[in-house]
């Protein structure tokens, strides 16, 4: 059995926007951490998405909420990874925030 880890990442965005941006800041992500990931996939709904992460030979299970003024982070850790939910909870945090300073489209 896995540790679930969530974090809530605040913004004034709407949940629209702030979905819009997330969707546009995942491609940087893969990107950069391209060496390090055997699968990233996204499954993008309304108002969610369920993600599911492959890398260092484990499979990581996770979802976005995407709320008016907050986007709810949550990813299922393996128990061999437990011990670094904090860690993970911080990178969430980052690039999640990150993502959320991504400018608007022009218009």
């Amino acid at each position: 059995m896995g540790k679930v880890v969530s974090v809530d990442v605040k913004h004034s965005l709407g949940a629209t926007e702030a979905k819009r941006r997330v969707q546009e800041g995942v491609e940087g992500l893969r990107q950069k951490y391209a060496s390090h990931l055997s699968a990233l996939q996204i499954d993008w709904a309304e108002t969610t998405a369920d993600v599911t992460i492959t890398a260092m030979g484990q499979t990581f299970k996770g979802a976005l909420e995407f709320l008016p003024d907050v986007v709810r982070v949550s990813l299922e850790l393996p128990w061999v990874l437990a011990m670094i939910a904090e860690k993970a909870k911080g990178l969430m945090v980052r690039h999640t925030g990150e993502m959320l300073q991504l400018p608007p489209p022009k218009a």
